[in-house]
């Protein structure tokens, strides 16, 4: 796939617990109601336990609270402590690969960069809606994750 087909969505964080701590809370599937938007109710997730590489998640949401939504993702890599990747293999994203990547930072802390390459559709159309709707929905998504990481950090 041409690089221009695709988009790239970067963020980052700084979290007050180690990478090892912060690699385990993500790894753990379980785990997204903690940081799913308020917007977004996670109806069922089936999988088989934690990331294992291979391993398929099952999620059935409801975004906007009715905009019935099913991802099948599956873990790709799985490198602790600095390394998680998803990647989707059936949903509304023809490519979404989600890197999640854990660095000390001093002091018992973690910075926790991801990166999202996706792409929404085909052509100029799914081109623009992923460069202005998808990218505009990553950016509040991702903002409430990291406000919710960092939150749960604290009671650790």
């Amino acid at each position: 796939m041409p690089a221009s087909d695709f988009s790239i969505f970067e963020a980052q964080t700084q979290v007050s617990v180690p990478p090892k701590v912060l690699f385990s809370f993500h790894a753990d599937p379980q785990n997204l109601s903690v940081v799913m938007p308020p917007t977004m109710k996670l109806v069922s997730i089936s999988t088989d336990g934690l990331a294992e590489e291979g391993r398929l998640i099952e999620l059935r949401c409801r975004d906007w609270w009715v905009i019935p939504m099913h991802w099948v993702c599956r873990w790709k890599v799985v490198s602790p402590p600095g390394l998680l990747v998803d990647e989707i293999v059936q949903g509304p994203f023809r490519l979404f690969v989600h890197e999640h990547r854990f660095e000390p930072v001093g002091d018992g802390a973690t910075r926790m960069r991801d990166r999202v390459t996706y792409q929404f559709g085909s052509g100029w159309w799914g081109r623009l809606i992923s460069e202005t709707g998808v990218r505009a929905y990553l950016t509040v998504l991702f903002a409430y994750r990291h406000y919710r990481t960092r939150r749960w950090a604290k009671l650790q």
